[in-house]
């Protein structure tokens, strides 16, 4: 019995008992290939098969979830039953899902054969200890596919297919007392990631972490790169931009709608059009069409992003955001997100720094998430001394406000990245940020 099936036999049983039912299916496989310490540490494939039914039963919301695919009553039952419990519904299931023209599956990934996994692996290490036979390399090569079933009551019916492909380069470098830890990583749809030039890149920082130089305190530019724009700023960002937070006052944008509060050179917005990419898809966790649309424009606070129910509560539609794990209720969560690249090279970004920090991540990032507060340990950070960067920094913290400190920004970086298969982001360099490390 296909995927289809058993999903169109469970939403055949909720006829009568509910006014709205919705079955999520889901098939996934997934094959990690793991070395640590310069060896293969772990290789097996993982598959899993499951259900979801949301049911809307004399106006209250009920959920069960399965991976028994023989007992489709069972599930109904459940999902019947929890309903007396759930959340009054404020939505509408669609009756047509239109999938847009979004290309997530690349056979490329389904195709590549485990033995040659491995040797993406070796081939990794090999390249990372040529430059340094001290380092202790881990490297990860991961391949993943799943497909994705969507039937409702209402005659919404739609289904697609994702594949993944994950390259990880790098190790610890210890040396005395001084632990380096470096990490590189991509996430694509298809397996034209290059693992060679991942290693390059770490080796690039192994180099440039070997000498370590001592931060200043003060209020300092910040250079964020990608991914530490991923880590320090996308999540108090995400956070203030939910329609979830908006309902619930949480959101330090909730009445800032239409109004600039950022720096005029920032636009960001949800795309999850975008084919080749894994955060895509053709239509979101409840049926509603991807699409392309502003969330910052220009500085100005353009949209929030809903799922059905948040949307319905807020009076508004959902903007195709509502995505779920299995085991939940659909919630306000973006798909891929672009942040508008500017128009400095990274070189001038950082050539016109006297003194600052390049910063990739942090560790107990702490703070509010709602009012924009971030502060953290660096743990992946570098210094800037007249226009270069000439080592790591340790024992050194950051700290800012994203709505304070991005009203001006320093600069956005004309290079863009691909972060975990989701984001494209530039460097955003921040004028001033608050700066404390150990004398």
């Amino acid at each position: 019995m296909t995927l289809r099936d058993v999903a169109e036999q469970v939403l055949s049983l909720t006829k009568g008992r509910v006014e709205q039912a919705e079955v999520y299916a889901y098939e996934t496989s997934s094959t990690p290939v793991d070395f640590e310490a310069n060896r293969l540490k772990s290789l097996e494939t993982k598959d899993s098969r499951g259900l979801s039914l949301r049911v809307v039963k004399d106006g209250r919301i009920g959920l069960a979830a399965t991976t028994r695919l023989d007992a489709p009553e069972l599930l109904v039952d459940q999902a019947v039953e929890l309903a007396a419990f759930g959340a009054k519904a404020a939505f509408e299931l669609p009756s047509k899902i239109d999938s847009q023209a979004v290309n997530v599956f690349d056979s490329t990934t389904e195709a590549l054969s485990v033995e040659r996994m491995v040797e993406l692996g070796q081939e990794t290490i090999e390249r990372i200890r040529a430059y340094d036979a001290e380092i202790l390399c881990e490297a990860g090569i991961r391949r993943a596919t799943e497909t994705t079933v969507l039937l409702n009551s209402r005659g919404g019916s739609g289904s697609y297919r994702r594949s993944s492909f994950a390259v990880i380069a790098g190790g610890q470098l210890i040396r005395g007392e001084d632990f380096l830890s470096v990490y590189e990583f991509l996430t694509a749809c298809g397996t034209d990631i290059d693992h060679k030039r991942l290693a390059d890149e770490a080796i690039r920082k192994f180099e440039l972490g070997k000498t370590v130089v001592q931060a200043h305190t003060g209020r300092l530019p910040v250079v964020l790169t990608p991914r530490g724009v991923r880590r320090i700023v996308w999540g108090p960002l995400s956070a203030a931009l939910s329609g979830r937070s908006v309902l619930q006052g949480s959101s330090a944008l909730s009445d800032k709608l239409g109004q600039r509060v950022f720096d005029e050179r920032l636009t960001l917005v949800e795309d999850s059009t975008l084919s080749g990419v894994p955060g895509s898809a053709p239509f979101d966790d409840e049926g509603v069409p991807a699409r392309r649309y502003a969330l910052i424009d220009g500085g100005v606070v353009a949209s929030f992003y809903y799922d059905l129910q948040t949307a319905g509560q807020a009076g508004t539609q959902s903007t195709g955001s509502g995505y779920r794990s299995p085991e939940s209720l659909p919630s306000p969560s973006t798909g891929t997100v672009v942040l508008a690249p500017g128009e400095t090279p990274l070189s001038q970004l950082i050539g016109g720094i006297q003194q600052g920090l390049l910063v990739e991540s942090v560790t107990g990032n702490a703070g509010n998430v709602f009012s924009g507060d971030f502060s953290g340990n660096v743990q992946d950070g570098w210094k800037i001394e007249n226009g270069q960067v000439v080592g790591r920094v340790k024992d050194t913290m950051i700290a800012g406000n994203i709505f304070q400190d991005m009203r001006s920004l320093g600069g956005l970086s004309r290079e863009t990245e691909w972060v975990s298969g989701s984001a494209q982001f530039p460097h955003v360099l921040f004028a001033e940020l608050g700066v404390s490390t150990k004398s």
